[in-house]
């Protein structure tokens, strides 16, 4: 072996290419078609681009064989022959100095002689791809690009079939590369591509994509990166990737992370994804380009990006990664502003709430609980101090600034809220952690400050009860009372169900901070708050147990709060109808010297504890028609002893009523008496006239009667107390013998009460009847003809009427008859008939009615009015002047006027006595019978006669 010295960029141009050409070996070696049975130099097989060792002879048994290849061409005259055995010497040749160059890698080696042997073959043999091929490694080897290259390109010319081919494209593209031939680097590439898989094909991929970053195609050479990264992430699925290939992967990703920046970012990453599916590996896709804008120190950009996978793929694994990769960087680059909302986003993100955290498996939450504990704390902090900062500024600024007040109290309520809702992940996540109970009482503070009290006092109860906190059990304690008040205060009406619910929680948490902390200077108001609100709610056996309890207290309580503690009981005794104790309680109230009007309303009660013992009493009766027992008005008689009230009055009413019952009249009217001198203005007073009246009617004292009834009549607000009120006062007057009192009350009740008509009538009736008795005929005839003329159509009625009628009718006829015929007669006559026309219209009317009473009355009348005036004709006074035949003849004429009448009279009569067939036989009845035996004596007057019924039937 000669080894000599070469200049050093000889010898490090050899040591690059040297290396690129030992990691992309050729494939194989054309068959041996003569001397088969020499032994020939080994190929060596490169596979994934990487140099395998070459399973060479030892340096003595080369030289040997060279030796015996020597030896056999100088014996060969075939041409053919010649050929192959110098193409195995150069073989041997290569193989010699590659083992060389192995052996001592610091050497410079000479491979000019190897290349001496191929150049000479390919003279001969211009088109044999495999001697140009040996001939361009050694030319490579030897330092000698340009030559090289020319071979592959003779192979590319002459062979494009030659299963060197790939090797060609590949080393012709990367000179093109090297020498930013970008473009037909590119195209040697891509050809490449379109080979079988071959040891070069990663690498070209790889090249390739490069070469179109170089021409600024940078989808392009994302498209072919990513195409790289597929395959190399699927061969990662059956192998171990070497350490070429993981260079190659991270290689691939750096020159990702430039294609992706100058798209436009992390938001050009998704836009590659062409199936619904992201890539397995996406997220080292971000975490490449995030990584290159770090290194660029553009650190808003590499957090967005980190930022941008968890927006996409917030459920991959690994996404809190990313996340914390966003907040590291942050912080490194100082953008304090974006550190929070950074880390509030990791927590909604990936905190107990979040999907993540509910479909992720216990490593990985364990993963995350490190980061979200102090973050948590961290984050509650500041809104807790942000939401107390807002609220100083808006209590600062002047009352006339309302729009900013209202957004400082907006931005502080949202503050508090937020704070609340991190320090109860905090409880949530970290149960066991010592600080937890703290940390609940936090967030209860600004659930509490952000009105949110339902919440609230559950945190407060919790701390106080669940936790049992020694530090903030008692603030908690009493916060839970102050904020389940509240809610309570603001619900409406409606709701209550829930108002009572919250009374309860209220009342619950009032007792049990009294009894857990009785020495707090709030547990004693507490507890009788609570006992108050016992009572509010009619639970009343549990009122009366906790107003004892403050009653026990010590020290004991003070003069105002044993007032409380009286009326609780007091009222709670009186709802459970325990009255006696119900009566001492107020009485022990009353002692405290309470206020007007809280004086008022225990007297009040005090009475009606007394009322009700009176019930009771009452009630033990055999039934309510059955007579009160004395103990029942003892009790309600001295309800007036403890004062003058409504309750008293009422007392003192009902016992006005039960002495009515037992007819004690002369107490009832003593209680009355007294009743009206101290209740005048009570709204019972008014009704007092009625029991007043029962009372004087019971005494037979009709004028005090009638007083009372007057005054009902004219103050009563019932119109139809007011109108029998009047009526019956009438009537006591009357009965009193108090007539024009009377009178003037009848003629009152016909002028306002013109209905019920019928009992206007009546009153009329009576006013005819006391005036008949006065003897004022003139009023008595007004109301006579007032009742004649009405209208009722009602049996009572048409009685009236037809009655009064009849009276006004028999004046008529009295007036009739008295009325004598004298001379001279024309003129005499004249006012008879005048008179008798009158009482015929009048009785007529009366036979209008059809009523019985008044029929045969006004028929009898009727036909005595033709009698008398027949009978007047033939008894009226003769003319003196007259001679015998004229007095005859006058007589004639008088006869034949009054016979008419007569007979008249006679028809009249008949027909009222035919009433007997109808079984009226009344007085003018019989007086028609009377007036008939005088007119007809012959026919009518006949003696009676009796037959006994047994004779008569014989």
């Amino acid at each position: 072996m000669n080894s000599i010295s070469r200049p050093a960029k000889l010898f490090a141009a050899r040591t690059l290419y040297a290396a690129i050409c030992c990691a992309l070996a050729a494939c194989g070696n054309q068959p041996v078609q003569t001397l088969a049975d020499l032994p020939r130099a080994a190929e060596p097989t490169a596979q994934n681009g990487e140099a395998q060792s070459v399973n060479t002879p030892p340096a003595i048994e080369v030289q040997k064989l060279v030796q015996s290849y020597q030896t056999a061409l100088e014996s060969q005259t075939d041409p053919q022959t010649r050929q192959q055995i110098h193409l195995r010497l150069a073989d041997l040749e290569m193989e010699r100095l590659e083992q060389v160059q192995s052996d001592n890698p610091e050497t410079v080696v000479d491979y000019s002689r190897a290349v001496h042997y191929y150049q000479s073959l390919s003279t001969e043999r211009p088109q044999d791809d495999y001697i140009l091929y040996r001939l361009a490694r050694a030319r490579a080897l030897d330092g000698e690009m340009p030559a090289a290259l020319k071979a592959l390109e003779q192979i590319a010319d002459s062979t494009p079939e030659s299963p060197y081919i790939g090797e060609v494209l590949f080393r012709r593209g990367e000179a093109a590369f090297n020498r930013k031939d970008y473009r037909n680097a590119a195209q040697d590439f891509r050809e490449l591509l379109k080979q079988e898989q071959s040891a070069f094909t990663d690498n070209a991929r790889y090249m390739f994509a490069w070469s179109e970053f170089k021409s600024s195609n940078y989808r392009n050479s994302a498209e072919i990166f990513l195409q790289s990264l597929d395959i190399l992430h699927e061969r990662a699925q059956d192998e171990e990737l070497s350490l070429g290939q993981q260079r190659l992967r991270e290689d691939s990703l750096r020159g990702l992370a430039l294609n992706f920046s100058y798209l436009g970012g992390a938001e050009a990453i998704e836009s590659f994804n062409s199936e619904a599916e992201p890539r397995p590996y996406q997220h080292h896709l971000y975490r490449a380009l995030g990584s290159w804008y770090r290194e660029k120190e553009l650190f808003r950009n590499s957090a967005d990006t980190f930022l941008q996978f968890v927006k996409h793929y917030p459920r991959s694994q690994q996404a809190p990664q990313l996340h914390l990769l966003a907040v590291e960087t942050l912080e490194v680059g100082r953008l304090h502003q974006a550190v929070l909302p950074a880390k509030r986003e990791f927590v909604l993100r990936y905190g107990i709430h979040s999907d993540y955290w509910q479909s992720a498996e216990e490593p990985q939450q364990q993963a995350l609980v490190e980061t979200l504990r102090p973050w948590l704390h961290e984050l509650a902090q500041f809104d807790h101090a942000s939401a107390q900062a807002l609220g100083q500024q808006e209590v600062k600024l002047s009352a006339n600034k309302t729009t900013q007040r209202r957004k400082l109290a907006a931005q502080s309520l949202q503050a508090y809220l937020s704070a609340a809702a991190l320090y109860q992940q905090y409880a949530l996540t970290f149960p066991q952690d010592p600080r937890t109970p703290a940390i609940v009482f936090l967030m209860a503070e600004c659930l509490e400050q952000a009105g949110d009290y339902p919440a609230a006092w559950r945190a407060y109860s919790q701390v106080a009860w669940e936790y049992q906190d020694p530090k903030h059990g008692a603030e908690a304690g009493y916060g839970a009372i102050l904020t389940s008040a509240k809610v309570y205060a603001g619900m409406s009406s409606e709701e209550q169900e829930q108002k009572t619910l919250w009374l309860d929680r209220n009342i619950e948490a009032s007792l049990k901070f009294a009894n857990n902390w009785p020495r707090d200077s709030r547990a004693l108001p507490v507890q009788l708050v609570a006992a108050d609100k016992l009572l509010q709610q009619s639970r009343f056996p549990e009122a009366i147990a906790a107003a004892q309890q403050a009653d026990n207290w010590q020290p004991p309580a003070n003069p105002q709060q044993q007032l409380k503690i009286a009326l609780v009981l007091a009222h709670s005794h009186f709802s459970l109808q325990q009255y006696p104790e119900a009566e001492v309680a107020y009485g022990r109230a009353l002692n405290y010297q309470p206020g007007e009007t809280l004086r008022r309303d225990a007297q009040r009660q005090l009475q009606l504890s007394v009322y009700r013992q009176a019930e009771l009493a009452l009630a033990q009766r055999d039934g309510e028609d059955s007579a009160p027992s004395e103990e029942a008005l003892g009790h309600l008689l001295r309800i007036r002893d403890s004062g003058r009230t409504d309750v008293a009055a009422t007392a003192q009413y009902d016992a006005i009523n039960y002495l009515i019952q037992l007819g004690q009249w002369q107490r009832a009217s003593r209680e009355v008496a007294d009743f009206r001198q101290f209740y005048a203005a009570h709204t019972l007073a008014p009704t007092l006239a009625a029991k007043a009246i029962v009372i004087f009617e019971a005494l037979e004292m009709p004028a005090a009667a009638a007083t009372e009834l007057l005054q009902l009549a004219s103050t009563d607000p019932d119109r139809e107390v007011r109108r029998q009120s009047l009526f019956m006062a009438a009537e006591n007057l009357q009965k009193a013998g108090e007539h024009s009192k009377a009178i003037e009350s009848y003629r009152s009740y016909s002028k306002l009460w013109p209905e019920p008509a019928e009992q206007r009538l009546e009153a009329q009736y009576q006013l005819v009847q006391l005036y008949a008795q006065l003897k004022q005929t003139n009023k008595r005839n007004y109301w006579l003809q007032q009742l004649a003329q009405n209208s009722v159509k009602s049996p009572r009625g048409r009685y009236l009427a037809a009655y009064s009628q009849a009276e006004l009718a028999e004046q008529s006829y009295e007036k009739f008859a008295g009325l004598s015929l004298r001379l001279p007669l024309k003129t005499s006559l004249a006012n008879k008939k005048r008179a008798m026309q009158t009482t015929v219209a009048d009785y007529r009317k009366i036979l209008e009615f059809g009523i019985a009473d008044f029929t045969p009355q006004a028929n009898y009348r009727l036909a005595e009015v033709y009698r008398q005036l027949s009978q007047d004709l033939m008894d009226s006074q003769r003319p003196k002047n007259l001679n015998e035949l004229e007095l005859e003849q006058y007589e004639i004429l008088l006869e034949e006027q009054a016979y008419p009448f007569e007979e008249k009279s006679i028809e009249l009569h008949e027909a009222n006595i035919k009433r007997t067939v109808e079984g009226i036989y009344d007085d003018w009845v019989k007086r028609s019978f009377h007036s008939l035996g005088q007119l007809l004596p012959a026919r009518y007057k006949k003696t009676e006669t009796t037959l006994e019924w047994s004779d008569a039937l014989h």
